[in-house]
């Protein structure tokens, strides 16, 4: 593999794909584990590319989701187009398809999806990736080959960035940024990042009193996404700092690990986000 920061178990799952490639892979990893960087890099190597040109290949598409919302059926149908275009390369592979948050693709657009994965373009890879398994159908899980995409270790990112900045500010970043390497570049380096907004109020939540925190309930309550991906960073900041916490620290951190863990699971079985964040609010 290039020098993408990954950890070695994925790394060791990756390179045995780029030997033999399957017909559709997906990628699955909490947001911010730098899973689409993963994606194109692996889709390079396949089509035998240089490093960043797959942005300049006329024969790869990347399909996203837009403004937040669902990836439909549309998008699906603009991929068969693709698909029925003539690549005029003859290599074993030369054509790719990236779905990024594979997950937000409407039941309708992945049961279309199917007829592409149960009868595979020659010549073609498809990668998707996903931050939770629950999002996709079973029938389209049971078609690709999935990887678990895990966050980097921390001594490489000590090593990455141990020449631009002081142990204590990559420490601090690293329990901010749950170690998620894109967004603890963009913590050290003042940078956006789609989790950033989330990261902050996280952390300024976890400051304020009972009475401030539930004055923030409405508010989040009309951005669900903004929410999910606030209680998402709590239960990463736990699992962080539970690793070296001890006595009354680490019990506060097993508690809003407990809470964050219980938000996450009623936020995306409830129609209900101000209730589900009321009671996170008062268990913090």
């Amino acid at each position: 593999m290039t020098d993408l920061l990954i950890h070695p178990i994925t790394k060791r799952s990756i390179d045995g794909i780029i030997k033999s490639p399957p017909h559709a892979l997906l990628l699955v990893g909490p947001s911010g584990t730098g899973k689409v960087s993963l994606a194109v890099n692996i889709a390079e190597q396949i089509l035998e590319l240089e490093s960043t040109k797959l942005d300049d290949y006329a024969y790869s598409l990347h399909i996203r989701p837009e403004d937040g919302k669902a990836i439909s059926i549309d998008s699906v149908r603009q991929l068969e187009r693709f698909l029925s275009l003539k690549v005029p390369r003859n290599n074993v592979y030369n054509r790719s398809i990236i779905i990024e948050d594979a997950d937000t693709l409407t039941h309708e657009a992945q049961n279309a999806l199917l007829k592409t994965l149960e009868e595979p373009p020659q010549s073609t890879i498809v990668i998707l990736t996903a931050s939770h398994l629950e999002g996709l159908l079973p029938t389209i899980i049971s078609r690709v080959q999935a990887i678990s995409v895990q966050k980097p270790i921390k001594n490489d990112l000590n090593v990455l960035y141990g020449e631009d900045f002081s142990q204590s500010e990559i420490d601090k970043a690293y329990a901010v940024s749950a170690g998620l390497p894109g967004l603890m570049h963009a913590v050290l380096s003042d940078e956006d990042h789609p989790l950033k907004n989330a990261t902050d109020q996280a952390r300024s939540i976890l400051s304020m009193n009972t009475y401030q925190r539930l004055l923030k309930v409405d508010e989040l309550a009309k951005d669900k996404a903004l929410a999910t991906d606030i209680i998402y960073i709590l239960q990463q900041m736990a699992h962080i700092s539970l690793q070296s916490a001890t006595g009354g620290a680490a019990r506060k951190w097993q508690k809003i690990q407990l809470a964050s863990h219980n938000a996450s699971e009623a936020l995306r079985a409830s129609g209900q986000p101000k209730l589900v964040l009321t009671n996170l609010m008062l268990q913090l």
